[in-house]
């Protein structure tokens, strides 16, 4: 059928009143898991350090009947460091934008503040879960904390040709280890790092990984060596699937599995599962989230929201890594 000669309609219309809601959709997730879980603490300076320190292998210690005594040298304790970072972002936003009428928000520059102190929280996840060396920076270079992957030396599985980086009692730096060849996340390589773990004194409890690698664990379910379970069904009472896990009672403990989606956000993150002592890592600060509002220049609104901080890997014995894995796909 075709429209009537004359017709007046939408499309030649002039003044229709536009259908925009008043509301804006974001579904980018704002969690950051890492940085939720180890807490924080206070530090005063831009390097922070703190010491560890181990004690002896046991021996069997069996002294002769009135033997003298024989002192054996003292291990004097070892002295780390990380460097704060000062992460920050900026928003400007003129006078009239913020006086017209606008859909989903009532201040213009109140809403992107709210955005950016979200952004905010998610780069400093990103930098923490980060293979970074730490940098001590100077007038023309900024400050890096050192990230968690970097400080892996003791319970660690890499993939052929990774090795080590760690904090370098010459330097007073944290070196970034090296990326080995990717395989695939299996029980094995998990099974493996949580008995370096425990063997080195820790007590985790978390298992941290990419979205991708959370499904690869709940496919552990079937292995052989796993217990398989399941529950009656009771008629006419619906069945579940269950096709997933979030815990794994390991040989050494129950640890919560999580998925961190800011891991899923590069290859470069995803390529690590992380077997955590939360309380043996937290977030150092030295200046906490604050906001700025500098002078105005002309007819706009400036303001910057920031802080400073390290990341405190008390003692990175207690932790461990699956390192180069598949972290996005099963060939990335």
């Amino acid at each position: 059928m075709a429209q009537v000669t004359g017709t007046f309609s939408t499309y030649d219309a002039i003044g229709d009143r536009e259908d925009l809601e008043n509301a804006i959709y974001q579904i980018t997730p704002e969690e950051t898991p890492f940085i939720s879980m180890i807490g924080s603490g206070k530090v005063k300076a831009v390097r922070h350090d703190w010491q560890t320190d181990a004690l002896a292998v046991p021996a069997v210690n069996a002294a002769i009947e009135g033997d003298d005594y024989t002192y054996a040298n003292v291990t004097p304790t070892t002295r780390l460091a990380n460097y704060t970072q000062i992460s920050l972002k900026t928003v400007i936003v003129t006078e009239t934008q913020d006086a017209v009428d606008k859909a989903g928000r009532e201040k213009e520059l109140a809403y992107q503040m709210a955005k950016k102190g979200v952004e905010l929280k998610k780069d400093i996840e990103a930098a923490a879960l980060s293979n970074v060396a730490s940098v001590a920076g100077n007038d023309t270079t900024a400050r890096i904390s050192g990230g968690f992957p970097a400080w892996m030396t003791s319970n660690d599985d890499r993939g052929a040709a990774g090795a080590d980086g760690g904090f370098s009692t010459g330097t007073g730096l944290v070196v970034a280890a090296t990326n080995g060849t990717q395989r695939a996340f299996t029980k094995t390589l998990l099974d493996t790092v949580i008995g370096l773990v425990y063997a080195s004194g820790g007590n985790p409890d978390t298992v941290m990984l990419s979205p991708y690698n959370k499904q690869v664990f709940s496919t552990f379910m079937s292995n052989a060596n796993v217990a398989p379970f399941r529950n009656e069904v009771k008629s006419p009472k619906q069945g579940t699937i269950i096709a997933a896990a979030d815990a794994y009672l390991s040989d050494f403990g129950l640890l919560s599995v999580v998925p961190n989606r800011v891991m899923g956000t590069t290859a470069a993150l995803a390529r690590n599962v992380f077997v955590i002592t939360p309380d043996m890592v937290e977030r150092g600060v030295l200046r906490p989230i604050t906001q700025d509002v500098p002078a105005k220049t002309g007819d706009a609104n400036k303001r910057v929201i920031k802080t400073e901080w390290t990341l405190v890997v008390k003692n990175q014995a207690a932790h461990g890594v699956v390192a180069d894995v598949f972290g996005l796909t099963a060939t990335t």
